[in-house]
């Protein structure tokens, strides 16, 4: 693809078919996704790629803390949505009306609590990639570091006619993640994206999408 198509192409993709993604696939985007930035070089990134057994097993101790209501333990915490700019709250709140009318239109469920049942399955994808860095380093640059390959990952993967969504949601319980992720004892959590082959069909794949125009956030200083 053309670079433009791919930036506007990427999508979050939230449904997939049952195709499995090739292991020399995910390599060729993750060796392209390493020439990411990074804060004198220093390159303090991590990856897991989860798949088969261990990604059913995270899936299910993943609903299990859910069922059980723990509390939110990541590494990183968000930011909740009463504390957004008012720009930013509209335009969230714009989105999850666009995607519950199409989604209802389709016969879907689309309260919070099905879109995190659907997550909490990964949105069905064959394969889950972690990202963390250790947890010694100082959370401004390492997480802004590794912001980056994560994006030139979704980048890559769209390129190659793959789908991503990326979830921190997911990490919201780092201590599953690192009982079945080796090495990652001394590593903070910073986001899981799901990675597979989207269903196109699939209503949630088909909302429109807007974003703000340059005037609202470009400011040109001469």
């Amino acid at each position: 693809m053309e670079f433009a198509s791919v930036v506007r192409g990427r999508r979050s993709i939230r449904a997939y078919t049952t195709d499995p993604v090739p292991e020399e696939l995910i390599r060729e985007i993750l060796d392209e996704a390493r020439w990411a930035p990074s804060s004198r070089n220093t390159q303090a990134w991590s990856v897991w790629v989860v798949t088969g057994d261990a990604l059913e097993r995270f899936k299910a101790a993943f609903k299990a803390a859910l069922a059980r209501e723990e509390a939110d333990a990541s590494d990183l915490q968000g930011t909740a949505t009463d504390d957004w700019p008012a720009a930013c709250s509209a335009r969230a709140v714009e989105l999850m009306k666009t995607r519950a009318a199409t989604l209802e239109a389709a016969g879907e469920a689309s309260g919070p609590a099905a879109s995190l049942e659907r997550m909490a399955d990964c949105f069905g994808a064959p394969v889950l990639l972690v990202f963390g860095f250790e947890a010694c380093l100082a959370p401004a640059y390492a997480a802004y570091d590794t912001a980056s390959l994560v994006q030139n990952v979704c980048l890559a993967a769209c390129d190659k006619g793959l789908g991503t969504c990326q979830s921190t949601t997911l990490v919201r319980y780092p201590g599953l993640l690192r009982q079945i992720l080796p090495g990652s004892e001394e590593q903070r959590m910073v986001v899981a994206v799901t990675l597979g082959w989207p269903d196109l069909e699939a209503p949630f794949n088909t909302f429109e999408r807007s974003r703000a125009p340059l005037d609202e956030f470009v400011t040109w200083v001469s």
